[in-house]
Protein backbone atom coordinates (compact mmCIF):
# COMPACT_ATOMS: atom_id res chain seq x y z
CA UNK A 1 0.00 0.00 0.00
CA UNK A 2 1.38 3.06 -1.19
CA UNK A 3 2.27 5.96 1.42
CA UNK A 4 0.62 9.31 1.44
CA UNK A 5 2.61 12.36 -0.13
CA UNK A 6 3.65 14.16 2.54
CA UNK A 7 3.32 18.01 2.62
CA UNK A 8 5.96 20.43 0.70
CA UNK A 9 8.00 22.59 2.57
CA UNK A 10 6.70 25.63 1.88
CA UNK A 11 8.29 29.50 2.07
CA UNK A 12 6.25 31.80 3.75
CA UNK A 13 6.06 35.25 5.31
CA UNK A 14 3.71 36.26 7.23
CA UNK A 15 2.78 39.41 9.22
CA UNK A 16 0.43 40.21 11.99
CA UNK A 17 -1.88 43.21 11.75
CA UNK A 18 -3.26 45.08 14.27
CA UNK A 19 -5.89 44.38 16.60
CA UNK A 20 -8.02 47.96 15.57
CA UNK A 21 -6.65 46.29 11.53
CA UNK A 22 -9.72 44.22 10.66
CA UNK A 23 -10.48 44.98 7.39
CA UNK A 24 -8.92 45.27 3.71
CA UNK A 25 -9.28 48.60 3.33
CA UNK A 26 -7.24 49.05 6.61
CA UNK A 27 -4.52 46.51 5.84
CA UNK A 28 -3.83 47.21 2.15
CA UNK A 29 -2.14 50.33 0.47
CA UNK A 30 -4.82 50.44 -2.28
CA UNK A 31 -7.46 47.58 -2.26
CA UNK A 32 -9.63 48.36 -5.03
CA UNK A 33 -6.64 48.58 -7.69
CA UNK A 34 -6.29 44.78 -6.64
CA UNK A 35 -8.24 41.61 -7.64
CA UNK A 36 -9.67 39.78 -5.40
CA UNK A 37 -10.29 36.05 -5.33
CA UNK A 38 -11.68 34.19 -2.43
CA UNK A 39 -10.03 31.18 -1.46
CA UNK A 40 -12.27 28.68 -0.15
CA UNK A 41 -11.93 24.78 0.91
CA UNK A 42 -15.49 23.44 0.28
CA UNK A 43 -18.26 25.21 1.61
CA UNK A 44 -15.20 26.93 4.05
CA UNK A 45 -13.88 30.18 3.36
CA UNK A 46 -10.22 30.44 4.10
CA UNK A 47 -9.29 33.42 3.43
CA UNK A 48 -8.71 36.57 0.46
CA UNK A 49 -5.96 36.15 -1.77
CA UNK A 50 -5.74 40.01 -3.41
CA UNK A 51 -3.41 39.75 -6.65
CA UNK A 52 -1.66 42.83 -8.63
CA UNK A 53 -1.72 42.05 -12.34
CA UNK A 54 1.75 41.44 -13.50
CA UNK A 55 3.37 44.19 -15.26
CA UNK A 56 5.83 43.18 -18.11
CA UNK A 57 9.10 45.49 -18.33
CA UNK A 58 12.63 44.81 -19.78
CA UNK A 59 15.02 43.38 -17.52
CA UNK A 60 16.43 46.60 -15.00
CA UNK A 61 20.45 45.57 -16.23
CA UNK A 62 19.03 46.47 -19.67
CA UNK A 63 19.33 49.95 -19.11
CA UNK A 64 23.10 49.79 -19.37
CA UNK A 65 22.81 48.91 -22.69
CA UNK A 66 19.79 51.63 -23.72
CA UNK A 67 20.29 53.39 -26.76
CA UNK A 68 23.13 51.17 -28.20
CA UNK A 69 20.28 48.19 -28.75
CA UNK A 70 16.90 47.24 -29.18
CA UNK A 71 15.86 47.01 -25.37
CA UNK A 72 13.00 44.72 -26.73
CA UNK A 73 15.59 41.74 -28.00
CA UNK A 74 16.60 41.08 -24.28
CA UNK A 75 12.90 40.04 -23.68
CA UNK A 76 10.74 40.76 -20.70
CA UNK A 77 10.61 40.25 -16.90
CA UNK A 78 7.52 40.27 -15.24
CA UNK A 79 6.75 41.26 -11.27
CA UNK A 80 4.22 40.03 -8.98
CA UNK A 81 2.22 40.69 -5.93
CA UNK A 82 -0.06 38.81 -4.01
CA UNK A 83 -1.53 38.95 -0.35
CA UNK A 84 -3.64 36.47 1.40
CA UNK A 85 -5.90 38.08 4.34
CA UNK A 86 -6.69 35.26 6.76
CA UNK A 87 -8.10 34.98 9.99
CA UNK A 88 -6.93 32.80 13.52
CA UNK A 89 -7.34 33.41 16.94
CA UNK A 90 -9.49 36.41 15.95
CA UNK A 91 -6.76 38.33 14.61
CA UNK A 92 -5.86 39.43 10.85
CA UNK A 93 -3.05 37.88 9.29
CA UNK A 94 -1.40 38.55 6.20
CA UNK A 95 0.58 35.89 3.75
CA UNK A 96 2.61 37.57 1.20
CA UNK A 97 3.94 36.65 -2.42
CA UNK A 98 6.51 37.94 -4.68
CA UNK A 99 6.58 42.08 -4.28
CA UNK A 100 3.26 41.66 -1.83
CA UNK A 101 4.71 43.30 0.88
CA UNK A 102 4.55 46.44 -0.86
CA UNK A 103 0.88 46.13 -1.18
CA UNK A 104 0.43 46.31 2.64
CA UNK A 105 0.06 49.68 4.52
CA UNK A 106 3.31 49.52 6.70
CA UNK A 107 1.89 50.88 10.18
CA UNK A 108 -0.90 48.17 9.81
CA UNK A 109 1.78 45.72 11.00
CA UNK A 110 2.54 44.27 14.51
CA UNK A 111 6.05 45.06 15.77
CA UNK A 112 8.48 42.68 16.85
CA UNK A 113 5.76 39.76 15.81
CA UNK A 114 8.37 37.69 14.06
CA UNK A 115 11.28 37.86 16.09
CA UNK A 116 9.31 37.23 19.52
CA UNK A 117 7.38 33.77 17.46
CA UNK A 118 11.41 32.81 16.46
CA UNK A 119 12.98 33.42 20.22
CA UNK A 120 9.79 31.40 21.54
CA UNK A 121 10.04 28.31 19.17
CA UNK A 122 13.82 27.80 19.39
CA UNK A 123 16.34 26.35 22.31
CA UNK A 124 18.47 28.97 23.53
CA UNK A 125 21.11 27.74 21.48
CA UNK A 126 19.62 27.27 18.83
CA UNK A 127 20.66 30.76 16.92
CA UNK A 128 21.84 30.23 13.46
CA UNK A 129 22.13 33.78 12.59
CA UNK A 130 21.20 37.20 14.09
CA UNK A 131 20.99 40.88 12.24
CA UNK A 132 22.46 43.60 14.84
CA UNK A 133 22.78 47.12 15.64
CA UNK A 134 25.75 48.11 17.63
CA UNK A 135 25.80 51.41 19.20
CA UNK A 136 29.13 52.20 19.65
CA UNK A 137 31.65 55.27 18.34
CA UNK A 138 29.98 54.40 14.58
CA UNK A 139 26.85 52.34 14.36
CA UNK A 140 26.76 49.41 12.37
CA UNK A 141 24.60 46.80 10.98
CA UNK A 142 25.94 43.47 10.20
CA UNK A 143 24.68 39.41 10.36
CA UNK A 144 26.45 36.93 11.19
CA UNK A 145 26.13 33.21 10.56
CA UNK A 146 27.13 30.10 12.45
CA UNK A 147 27.51 26.59 11.04
CA UNK A 148 25.68 25.46 13.43
CA UNK A 149 23.50 25.93 16.08
CA UNK A 150 24.83 28.55 19.10
CA UNK A 151 24.30 30.96 21.62
CA UNK A 152 24.11 34.93 21.88
CA UNK A 153 27.30 35.21 23.32
CA UNK A 154 28.77 32.65 20.12
CA UNK A 155 27.89 35.37 17.72
CA UNK A 156 30.03 38.25 19.44
CA UNK A 157 26.35 40.19 20.51
CA UNK A 158 26.47 42.52 23.45
CA UNK A 159 23.46 42.30 25.34
CA UNK A 160 23.89 46.13 26.09
CA UNK A 161 25.55 47.44 23.41
CA UNK A 162 23.67 45.40 20.43
CA UNK A 163 19.74 46.08 19.50
CA UNK A 164 18.82 42.71 17.60
CA UNK A 165 17.22 43.43 14.71
CA UNK A 166 16.63 39.84 13.74
CA UNK A 167 17.18 36.66 14.25
CA UNK A 168 17.15 32.73 12.36
CA UNK A 169 17.12 29.68 14.08
CA UNK A 170 15.69 26.38 14.23
CA UNK A 171 12.42 25.45 15.64
CA UNK A 172 12.33 22.85 18.79
CA UNK A 173 9.28 21.63 17.36
CA UNK A 174 9.24 20.93 13.52
CA UNK A 175 5.50 21.61 13.29
CA UNK A 176 6.42 25.65 13.54
CA UNK A 177 8.81 25.01 10.51
CA UNK A 178 12.18 23.76 10.05
CA UNK A 179 13.39 27.69 9.83
CA UNK A 180 12.23 30.51 11.46
CA UNK A 181 13.43 34.05 10.42
CA UNK A 182 11.81 37.02 11.64
CA UNK A 183 12.01 40.69 12.97
CA UNK A 184 8.84 42.36 12.07
CA UNK A 185 7.35 39.93 9.64
CA UNK A 186 8.15 35.87 10.34
CA UNK A 187 10.10 33.80 7.83
CA UNK A 188 8.77 29.78 7.95
CA UNK A 189 10.25 26.96 5.83
CA UNK A 190 7.33 24.95 6.99
CA UNK A 191 5.38 21.83 6.15
CA UNK A 192 1.54 23.15 5.15
CA UNK A 193 -0.86 23.84 2.67
CA UNK A 194 -4.01 26.25 2.22
CA UNK A 195 -6.33 23.69 4.27
CA UNK A 196 -4.20 23.73 7.42
CA UNK A 197 -2.90 27.06 7.28
CA UNK A 198 -5.11 28.64 10.37
CA UNK A 199 -4.31 26.25 12.67
CA UNK A 200 -0.38 26.89 12.02
CA UNK A 201 -1.14 30.54 12.39
CA UNK A 202 -3.06 29.74 15.70
CA UNK A 203 0.35 28.45 16.69
CA UNK A 204 2.40 31.34 15.82
CA UNK A 205 -0.08 33.55 17.55
CA UNK A 206 0.33 32.25 20.45
CA UNK A 207 3.89 32.07 20.24
CA UNK A 208 3.93 35.64 19.78
CA UNK A 209 1.20 36.37 22.89
CA UNK A 210 4.18 33.97 25.03
CA UNK A 211 6.51 35.89 27.18
CA UNK A 212 8.45 32.68 27.87
CA UNK A 213 11.38 34.60 25.74
CA UNK A 214 12.55 36.80 28.51
CA UNK A 215 13.84 34.08 30.22
CA UNK A 216 16.46 32.34 28.04
CA UNK A 217 16.62 35.71 26.11
CA UNK A 218 16.11 38.53 28.78
CA UNK A 219 17.93 41.29 27.19
CA UNK A 220 16.14 41.07 23.71
CA UNK A 221 13.86 43.91 25.37
CA UNK A 222 16.05 46.63 26.13
CA UNK A 223 15.95 48.46 23.11
CA UNK A 224 14.05 48.20 20.21
CA UNK A 225 13.94 50.76 17.16
CA UNK A 226 10.46 51.67 16.37
CA UNK A 227 9.15 51.46 12.69
CA UNK A 228 5.52 51.87 12.97
CA UNK A 229 4.37 55.25 11.16
CA UNK A 230 1.52 55.77 13.47
CA UNK A 231 4.00 55.34 16.78
CA UNK A 232 6.63 57.22 15.17
CA UNK A 233 4.00 60.42 14.39
CA UNK A 234 2.69 60.07 17.90
CA UNK A 235 6.32 60.30 19.15
CA UNK A 236 7.15 63.64 17.26
CA UNK A 237 3.69 65.21 18.37
CA UNK A 238 5.03 64.45 21.94
CA UNK A 239 8.72 65.63 21.00
CA UNK A 240 7.36 68.80 20.03
CA UNK A 241 5.23 69.51 23.36
CA UNK A 242 7.79 68.69 24.81
CA UNK A 243 10.29 71.58 22.98
CA UNK A 244 7.12 73.87 23.32
CA UNK A 245 7.22 72.89 27.35
CA UNK A 246 10.90 73.75 27.39
CA UNK A 247 11.80 69.91 28.91
CA UNK A 248 15.02 69.12 30.00
CA UNK A 249 14.93 65.78 28.34
CA UNK A 250 14.86 67.19 25.02
CA UNK A 251 18.31 69.27 23.44
CA UNK A 252 20.48 69.63 20.72
CA UNK A 253 24.02 67.89 20.18
CA UNK A 254 26.29 67.46 17.06
CA UNK A 255 25.34 64.15 15.78
CA UNK A 256 29.03 62.94 14.11
CA UNK A 257 32.45 63.08 14.43
CA UNK A 258 33.56 66.48 13.69
CA UNK A 259 37.33 68.28 13.39
CA UNK A 260 36.16 70.88 15.78
CA UNK A 261 39.68 73.03 15.15
CA UNK A 262 38.22 73.41 11.25
CA UNK A 263 35.03 75.19 12.93
CA UNK A 264 34.39 78.28 13.51
CA UNK A 265 30.60 78.10 15.01
CA UNK A 266 27.29 77.24 13.79
CA UNK A 267 24.36 78.25 11.72
CA UNK A 268 20.75 77.89 11.80
CA UNK A 269 19.34 78.17 8.22
CA UNK A 270 21.54 79.14 4.57
CA UNK A 271 22.08 82.69 5.43
CA UNK A 272 25.31 84.09 5.52
CA UNK A 273 23.64 87.38 7.91
CA UNK A 274 21.84 84.79 10.57
CA UNK A 275 23.49 84.74 13.88
CA UNK A 276 26.48 82.45 14.82
CA UNK A 277 26.67 80.15 17.46
CA UNK A 278 29.67 78.47 19.07
CA UNK A 279 27.49 75.56 19.81
CA UNK A 280 24.25 73.79 18.91
CA UNK A 281 21.47 74.47 21.52
CA UNK A 282 17.69 73.91 21.36
CA UNK A 283 16.77 77.70 22.93
CA UNK A 284 19.15 79.14 20.20
CA UNK A 285 17.61 77.44 16.93
CA UNK A 286 13.64 78.47 18.79
CA UNK A 287 15.28 82.04 18.57
CA UNK A 288 15.12 81.61 15.02
CA UNK A 289 12.27 79.84 14.41
CA UNK A 290 9.82 82.49 14.83
CA UNK A 291 6.40 81.39 16.63
CA UNK A 292 7.26 77.91 18.94
CA UNK A 293 3.42 77.29 18.60
CA UNK A 294 3.39 76.62 15.10
CA UNK A 295 6.83 74.75 14.86
CA UNK A 296 6.04 70.87 13.66
CA UNK A 297 8.11 67.78 13.01
CA UNK A 298 7.91 68.80 9.22
CA UNK A 299 9.74 72.00 10.38
CA UNK A 300 12.23 70.31 12.40
CA UNK A 301 13.46 67.66 9.54
CA UNK A 302 12.91 71.27 7.16
CA UNK A 303 15.42 73.57 8.86
CA UNK A 304 18.79 73.07 8.93
CA UNK A 305 22.36 73.49 11.39
CA UNK A 306 25.38 74.63 9.48
CA UNK A 307 28.80 74.04 10.81
CA UNK A 308 30.92 76.87 9.28
CA UNK A 309 34.45 76.73 8.89
CA UNK A 310 37.36 79.65 9.93
CA UNK A 311 36.37 81.18 6.15
CA UNK A 312 32.70 81.15 6.81
CA UNK A 313 31.91 78.43 4.36
CA UNK A 314 29.39 75.93 5.22
CA UNK A 315 31.35 72.63 6.34
CA UNK A 316 28.93 70.42 7.49
CA UNK A 317 24.92 70.47 7.25
CA UNK A 318 22.03 68.53 9.22
CA UNK A 319 18.72 68.64 9.56
CA UNK A 320 17.54 69.53 13.43
CA UNK A 321 15.72 66.98 13.87
CA UNK A 322 18.79 64.79 13.04
CA UNK A 323 20.37 66.70 15.74
CA UNK A 324 17.77 66.72 18.20
CA UNK A 325 17.69 64.33 21.11
CA UNK A 326 14.67 63.80 23.44
CA UNK A 327 13.58 61.19 26.11
CA UNK A 328 9.83 60.66 26.85
CA UNK A 329 7.57 58.38 28.00
CA UNK A 330 4.78 57.56 25.61
CA UNK A 331 1.46 55.20 26.84
CA UNK A 332 3.70 53.73 29.88
CA UNK A 333 6.98 52.55 27.68
CA UNK A 334 10.50 55.01 27.68
CA UNK A 335 11.48 56.28 24.04
CA UNK A 336 14.40 58.31 23.03
CA UNK A 337 15.05 59.72 19.62
CA UNK A 338 18.77 59.92 18.39
CA UNK A 339 20.33 60.07 15.18
CA UNK A 340 16.83 60.59 13.45
CA UNK A 341 15.66 57.56 15.04
CA UNK A 342 13.18 56.28 17.68
CA UNK A 343 13.85 53.48 20.03
CA UNK A 344 11.81 51.86 22.63
CA UNK A 345 13.88 51.04 26.05
CA UNK A 346 12.43 48.76 28.65
CA UNK A 347 12.12 51.06 32.00
CA UNK A 348 14.42 48.61 33.77
CA UNK A 349 17.36 48.50 31.63
CA UNK A 350 17.13 53.03 31.63
CA UNK A 351 17.13 52.07 35.81
CA UNK A 352 20.05 50.07 35.80
CA UNK A 353 22.52 52.39 33.52
CA UNK A 354 21.41 55.29 35.36
CA UNK A 355 21.86 54.16 38.77
CA UNK A 356 25.23 52.90 37.66
CA UNK A 357 26.19 56.43 36.10
CA UNK A 358 24.80 58.15 38.88
CA UNK A 359 27.25 56.04 41.40
CA UNK A 360 30.56 56.56 39.28
CA UNK A 361 32.68 58.92 40.98
CA UNK A 362 33.54 62.39 39.94
CA UNK A 363 36.77 63.57 39.33
CA UNK A 364 37.88 65.42 42.45
CA UNK A 365 40.31 67.93 40.63
CA UNK A 366 38.99 70.25 39.18
CA UNK A 367 39.65 70.97 35.35
CA UNK A 368 39.98 74.41 34.00
CA UNK A 369 37.66 76.11 32.42
CA UNK A 370 37.24 75.73 28.34
CA UNK A 371 38.34 78.91 26.42
CA UNK A 372 39.91 77.25 23.60
CA UNK A 373 38.71 76.92 19.92
CA UNK A 374 39.53 72.49 20.00
CA UNK A 375 40.26 69.78 22.30
CA UNK A 376 44.01 70.35 21.27
CA UNK A 377 44.45 73.83 22.05
CA UNK A 378 42.68 73.50 25.27
CA UNK A 379 44.74 70.76 26.39
CA UNK A 380 48.23 72.54 25.14
CA UNK A 381 47.14 75.22 27.30
CA UNK A 382 46.65 73.42 30.31
CA UNK A 383 49.61 71.74 30.18
CA UNK A 384 51.47 74.74 29.19
CA UNK A 385 50.26 77.24 32.42
CA UNK A 386 50.09 74.28 34.56
CA UNK A 387 52.67 72.08 33.92
CA UNK A 388 53.20 70.74 37.49
CA UNK A 389 50.43 69.16 37.35
CA UNK A 390 49.32 68.00 33.74
CA UNK A 391 51.22 66.59 30.80
CA UNK A 392 50.35 66.99 27.70
CA UNK A 393 49.74 63.70 25.60
CA UNK A 394 47.36 64.78 23.08
CA UNK A 395 48.05 63.70 19.19
CA UNK A 396 51.13 61.74 20.57
CA UNK A 397 50.08 58.37 19.09
CA UNK A 398 51.25 55.12 19.78
CA UNK A 399 51.23 52.18 17.39
CA UNK A 400 49.84 49.05 18.82
CA UNK A 401 48.85 46.98 15.96
CA UNK A 402 45.99 45.27 15.07
CA UNK A 403 42.33 46.61 14.56
CA UNK A 404 43.44 50.11 16.23
CA UNK A 405 46.72 50.32 14.52
CA UNK A 406 47.55 53.73 16.84
CA UNK A 407 45.93 55.17 19.56
CA UNK A 408 46.78 58.32 22.01
CA UNK A 409 47.82 57.24 25.85
CA UNK A 410 45.41 59.64 27.24
CA UNK A 411 44.58 63.83 26.41
CA UNK A 412 46.29 64.82 29.69
CA UNK A 413 47.85 62.80 31.99
CA UNK A 414 48.31 64.49 35.69
CA UNK A 415 51.16 64.41 38.80
CA UNK A 416 48.44 61.91 40.32
CA UNK A 417 48.85 58.78 37.78
CA UNK A 418 44.93 59.78 35.98
CA UNK A 419 44.31 59.53 32.66
CA UNK A 420 42.18 61.79 31.20
CA UNK A 421 40.72 61.88 28.13
CA UNK A 422 38.57 64.81 26.98
CA UNK A 423 35.77 65.45 24.05
CA UNK A 424 33.48 68.37 22.91
CA UNK A 425 30.29 66.92 24.07
CA UNK A 426 27.80 65.86 21.23
CA UNK A 427 26.37 62.99 20.37
CA UNK A 428 25.71 59.26 21.54
CA UNK A 429 28.52 58.16 18.48
CA UNK A 430 30.31 61.34 19.22
CA UNK A 431 30.66 60.12 22.88
CA UNK A 432 31.23 56.86 22.81
CA UNK A 433 34.45 56.57 20.62
CA UNK A 434 35.91 58.81 23.80
CA UNK A 435 34.97 56.20 26.48
CA UNK A 436 36.16 53.61 23.66
CA UNK A 437 39.85 55.22 23.57
CA UNK A 438 39.66 55.44 27.40
CA UNK A 439 39.15 51.59 27.57
CA UNK A 440 41.87 50.58 24.46
CA UNK A 441 44.72 52.61 26.03
CA UNK A 442 43.99 51.30 29.47
CA UNK A 443 43.67 47.41 28.30
CA UNK A 444 47.23 48.47 26.29
CA UNK A 445 48.79 50.04 29.36
CA UNK A 446 48.34 47.21 30.69
CA UNK A 447 49.48 44.46 28.75
CA UNK A 448 51.79 45.61 26.35
CA UNK A 449 55.13 46.25 27.67
CA UNK A 450 56.08 48.03 24.00
CA UNK A 451 53.39 50.37 24.52
CA UNK A 452 54.68 51.90 28.49
CA UNK A 453 57.38 52.25 26.88
CA UNK A 454 56.88 54.35 23.80
CA UNK A 455 54.54 56.54 26.72
CA UNK A 456 57.56 56.83 28.97
CA UNK A 457 59.22 58.56 25.74
CA UNK A 458 56.77 61.19 25.02
CA UNK A 459 56.30 61.81 28.57
CA UNK A 460 58.34 64.69 30.62
CA UNK A 461 60.53 63.06 33.71
CA UNK A 462 58.75 64.13 35.93
CA UNK A 463 55.72 62.19 34.69
CA UNK A 464 57.36 59.00 33.15
CA UNK A 465 56.27 55.35 34.84
CA UNK A 466 58.91 53.21 36.48
CA UNK A 467 60.30 50.24 35.60
CA UNK A 468 57.68 49.81 32.69
CA UNK A 469 59.09 46.33 31.60
CA UNK A 470 56.68 45.61 34.41
CA UNK A 471 53.04 45.77 34.02
CA UNK A 472 51.56 48.27 36.36
CA UNK A 473 49.44 48.22 39.70
CA UNK A 474 46.21 49.61 37.96
CA UNK A 475 44.93 50.77 41.11
CA UNK A 476 47.50 53.29 41.33
CA UNK A 477 45.76 54.87 37.80
CA UNK A 478 42.58 56.46 37.04
CA UNK A 479 40.70 56.58 33.79
CA UNK A 480 38.95 59.92 33.58
CA UNK A 481 36.63 60.87 31.07
CA UNK A 482 36.34 64.54 30.55
CA UNK A 483 33.41 66.24 28.57
CA UNK A 484 33.75 69.80 27.27
CA UNK A 485 30.06 71.53 27.71
CA UNK A 486 29.07 74.88 28.22
CA UNK A 487 25.62 73.78 29.42
CA UNK A 488 25.77 75.07 33.44
CA UNK A 489 24.09 71.84 34.77
CA UNK A 490 25.39 68.86 35.68
CA UNK A 491 26.19 66.69 32.85
CA UNK A 492 23.06 65.22 30.63
CA UNK A 493 24.67 62.72 28.23
CA UNK A 494 22.51 60.50 26.02
CA UNK A 495 21.10 57.44 26.98
CA UNK A 496 23.52 55.18 24.47
CA UNK A 497 26.31 57.36 25.95
CA UNK A 498 25.60 56.54 29.47
CA UNK A 499 25.28 52.58 28.35
CA UNK A 500 28.49 53.34 26.94
CA UNK A 501 30.22 54.68 29.39
CA UNK A 502 28.74 52.00 32.05
CA UNK A 503 30.48 49.24 29.64
CA UNK A 504 33.87 51.17 29.38
CA UNK A 505 34.04 51.68 33.41
CA UNK A 506 33.22 47.90 33.88
CA UNK A 507 35.46 46.81 31.42
CA UNK A 508 38.48 49.12 33.33
CA UNK A 509 37.51 48.29 36.60
CA UNK A 510 37.45 44.65 35.59
CA UNK A 511 41.17 45.56 34.79
CA UNK A 512 41.53 47.19 38.54
CA UNK A 513 41.52 50.89 37.05
CA UNK A 514 39.86 53.43 39.04
CA UNK A 515 37.08 55.38 36.66
CA UNK A 516 35.96 58.79 37.19
CA UNK A 517 33.55 61.33 34.98
CA UNK A 518 34.48 65.09 34.07
CA UNK A 519 33.01 67.88 33.34
CA UNK A 520 34.95 70.72 32.00
CA UNK A 521 32.82 74.25 31.87
CA UNK A 522 33.31 76.25 28.60
CA UNK A 523 33.61 79.67 29.64
CA UNK A 524 30.07 81.66 30.26
CA UNK A 525 31.74 84.09 27.54
CA UNK A 526 32.67 81.98 25.06
CA UNK A 527 29.55 80.47 25.60
CA UNK A 528 27.35 82.95 25.74
CA UNK A 529 29.36 84.47 22.42
CA UNK A 530 26.60 85.42 19.38
CA UNK A 531 28.67 86.30 16.23
CA UNK A 532 26.91 88.77 12.91
CA UNK A 533 28.79 89.06 10.01
CA UNK A 534 29.90 92.52 8.91
CA UNK A 535 27.41 93.58 6.19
Amino acid sequence: MASEPQTPIRSLTIFLLHTGVNRPDKALRDPGKLKLIEIHAGAVKLGDLYVQSPRAHPPAWGNFFKGYIDLGALGHVSTSAAVLLTTARRRLFAITFGHGRHLLEPSACEERFGIRVVLNSIDEHGLRSIDKKTFDAISTHSRVQSSREAGAPDFGLDVELDLLRAATGTPKSEEFGKRLSGMDSLHAAVRVDVSNLRDLLSGYFDRFEDESYRKSFPWVDHIAEVSNKLTIAALDGSLVDGIRANSPRCWLAVPEIVDWASIKGFRYGSGSRKPEYHDLHLPDFLATAGDVSALTPEVLRKRYANAIDLSDHPLHRWSVYHCLYCELEHIGDSYLLTGGKWYRVSRDFVDTVNSYVRSLPRFSRSLPEYVDSSEADYCQRVANELPNQFALMDRKTIAIGGAYNKIEFCDLFTNRGDMIHIKRYAASSVLSHLFSQGVVSGEAFRSDRAFREAVNSHLPAAYRISSPERAPNPSVYQVVFAVVSDVPDDLSLPFFSRVNLKHAATRLQAYGYRTALAKIQVADRIAKTRRYRPK
